[in-house]
């Protein structure tokens, strides 16, 4: 099992402000909005505690499987957790309006854009590992709710500060997916 946490996350100010255009819904309103985007960014970046847990099963050893998304040729799979922690959101209730009206909004793109670029890096990682075994990994499997339970039984979230209440995450920001490992299309060309 791997662990990873605090992490660097770079957030992306293109992606947020796009992420708060669609929740204000007013382009008049985002010339006002950019400087509030561009001031929370820099001051609740600090206050992201980004965490990672994985695990990749052999086909043999897996004790639980999701089979929903199965591809044809795969052999392994990893199962992933990450979060970004729950500061973020501690530290913006104590002043919901610290940035003006629209903090909200932009401490959930914020939120939104870390749990991405989380995931990105866990992607990485695997991709990475799975390489040197000369394999590729599937796109991303999203769990549904209804299965984090029995996701959580075979991973120790615990250890990044996640658990899972009445079929949520606490941290909110937090997600569970797993990519599935299938041999290398240039090894398969090879033989």
């Amino acid at each position: 099992m791997r662990k990873i946490k605090n992490f660097k996350v770079n957030l992306s100010l293109k992606e947020i402000s796009c992420a708060v255009k669609r929740l204000v819904n007013n382009d008049d309103i985002m010339v006002e909005a950019k400087e509030t985007i561009q001031q929370c960014s820099r001051f609740y970046v600090k206050f992201l505690s980004p965490a990672i847990i994985y695990e990749t099963f052999s086909k043999e050893t897996l004790p639980f499987a999701y089979e929903k998304t199965t591809p044809l040729k795969w052999f392994a799979e990893s199962v992933f957790f990450v979060t970004i922690g729950n500061d973020l959101c501690e530290e913006y209730k104590k002043n919901e309006e610290a940035f003006g009206k629209y903090t909200g909004k932009v401490v959930s793109a914020i939120s939104v854009d870390a749990l991405r670029q989380s995931k990105n890096f866990v992607q990485r990682l695997i991709s990475n590992e799975a390489k040197a075994e000369n394999c590729e990994i599937s796109k991303v499997s999203d769990i549904p709710r209804n299965l984090y339970s029995e996701f959580a039984k075979i991973i120790h979230i615990d250890k990044i500060g996640i658990s899972v209440e009445s079929g949520n995450f606490q941290p909110k920001y937090s997600f569970c997916g797993l990519f599935y490992w299938i041999p290398s299309r240039k090894k398969q060309k090879n033989k």
